[in-house]
């Protein structure tokens, strides 16, 4: 059997870029549903409906943990978002380069997220905010989404190889190794 080939240093950067990207992208996405929430365009946020629902059903029978977690339960909240959004953006990286340098990638994959966390993680958890959303919410989800899609991409020249970058930026980039 063949081992897997251990990650380049190129390869190691790029993962932990889309991990920073992917986390700031959710803090970002995070900011818009405060604003959607404050406005009353949105009445729950789907990480919130699954920790509310599902999330402290393991720790129901030891009383002081769950009294010590429901008292932080808007910073576990976005805690568990932003863990999400730094797998996403790990993920983001592991697209071939070709797609990654699309001008519509960020924001397709941010959708991509949503509908497959619509999709999968929903039904399975059987959250039952899922079924009680407005076409409203529908559509600021799909906007905070594609912000998180687009911040995640962001310039797109850290999904270019290196030889494929202009040479001033080549040599800056040396420099900070």
């Amino acid at each position: 059997m063949r081992r897997a080939a251990l990650p380049t240093s190129g390869e190691r950067e790029r993962l932990l870029a889309g991990v920073v990207r992917g986390t700031l992208a959710a803090m970002t996405m995070t900011a818009l549903r405060q604003v959607t929430t404050g406005l009353g365009l949105v009445e729950q946020t789907p990480p919130d409906a699954v920790l509310k629902q599902r999330g402290f059903g393991v720790v129901v029978r030891t009383p002081r943990l769950a009294f010590y977690l429901a008292r932080r339960q808007v910073a576990l909240v976005e805690l568990a978002h932003w863990v999400y959004g730094a797998a996403g953006g790990a993920a983001f990286t592991r697209l071939p380069r070709s797609m990654r340098r699309h001008q519509w990638a960020g924001p397709g994959y941010g959708l991509a997220t949503w509908i497959a966390f619509e999709l999968s993680v929903v039904p399975v958890l059987g959250v039952d905010q899922a079924r009680r959303i407005k076409p409203m919410e529908h559509l600021m989800f799909a906007a905070d989404h594609v912000l998180f899609g687009v911040v995640l991409a962001g310039d797109r020249d850290w999904a270019r190889s290196e030889r494929r970058l202009p040479a001033r930026l080549r040599r800056k980039r040396l420099a900070r190794r």
